[in-house]
């Protein structure tokens, strides 16, 4: 009882910590004179002078928080016992696989504070993600995440797969949705392998699912 509670104390700890690492970076920023440049950013479609809209800067946010919420569930499943070599071998490749993309995305983050919208949109791609991105589709709600924090093999890859699956298709309607305006192009190469690793993933966490007893 007393490591599940550590468990659960650490997974809340996790969530509303990436919640204030991304407040943190907005504070952090005020002023910046790049940031509907794309000037500051760091690949070669990134520093082309276009501007940066909301909606730019709303994907951005988004995809932060995807990104860190899939860490934070391929760590909460990798605490656990016995698990199948499938479903612990993805989730362990996670965190460095999303590291990269996530400098990028903070770099981003930080050099277009200015277009950051004064209030959550209320239309466009992000509209209905609340203030916080925790109604964006697919995030899993907070007994959703204390099943798989309670779960065991082999139901804790199933819930973990799941979860994954609903958050992967998520993404998908997000960055369809980005891709069908007019982004910037740093945006829409980042949508792209977005929506190239998701279709990717989506394939395996079926694998991880139908090995399981």
């Amino acid at each position: 009882m007393r490591r599940r509670a550590v468990v659960i104390v650490a997974l809340t700890l996790a969530l509303a910590t990436a919640a204030a690492g991304i407040a943190l970076a907005v504070a952090s920023t005020a002023g910046t004179d790049a940031a509907r440049s794309g000037s500051a950013t760091p690949s070669a479609s990134a520093s082309v002078a276009v501007p940066v809209t909301a909606d730019d800067y709303c994907y951005v946010e988004a995809m932060i928080y995807y990104r860190v919420e899939e860490q934070e569930l391929a760590q909460t499943l990798l605490r656990k016992e016995g698990l199948d070599a499938g479903a612990s071998g993805f989730a362990q490749g996670i965190a460095e696989r999303d590291e990269d993309e996530l400098d990028d995305l903070r770099e981003w983050y930080v050099s277009w504070a200015d277009a950051r919208p004064l209030e959550p949109p209320a239309d466009g791609p992000c509209a209905g993600h609340g203030a916080d991105h925790a109604q964006m589709p697919g995030m899993p709600a907070w007994s959703t995440l204390q099943g798989l924090v309670d779960a065991q093999h082999p139901d804790a890859e199933r819930r973990f797969a799941e979860i994954l699956q609903a958050q992967n298709l998520g993404m998908e309607a997000l960055v369809a949705l980005i891709l069908e305006g007019d982004p910037h192009p740093a945006v829409a190469e980042s949508a792209s392998r977005v929506l190239e690793q998701a279709e990717a993933d989506q394939e395996t966490l079926q694998g991880i699912l139908d090995a399981l007893p």
